[in-house]
């Protein structure tokens, strides 16, 4: 039963729906790696990195990881602007 697909080049991961987060987190971590939009992961922007880089990076990897979330799960974390911010969040509601 694996939830993340290859096809055509594109990459399709299942939502997550409150079940299984470590195997999801796995998967979407992979994801934003493989897109080269990791680095919001850690919350710290690179030194050399103009702030509105960064905000754009953040934003981007916060768009695909809410991408992967069922309604419920996004609801739960709407409040949450920064990728590092929703990580933590899922992690303490699921890990």
């Amino acid at each position: 039963m694996g939830a993340m697909t290859l096809e055509e080049g594109k990459v399709k991961i299942k939502k997550f729906d409150g079940r299984d987060f470590s195997f999801w987190k796995l998967q979407i971590e992979d994801y934003l790696y493989q897109k080269k939009l990791y680095q919001p992961l850690s919350g710290d922007k690179l030194d050399d990195m103009k702030q509105e880089e960064w905000n754009l990076l953040d934003r981007q990897a916060l768009g695909m990881i809410r991408l992967t979330l069922a309604k419920n799960i996004a609801f739960n974390i709407i409040n949450e602007k920064t990728t590092a911010g929703l990580m933590n969040a899922l992690s303490d509601m699921y890990d």
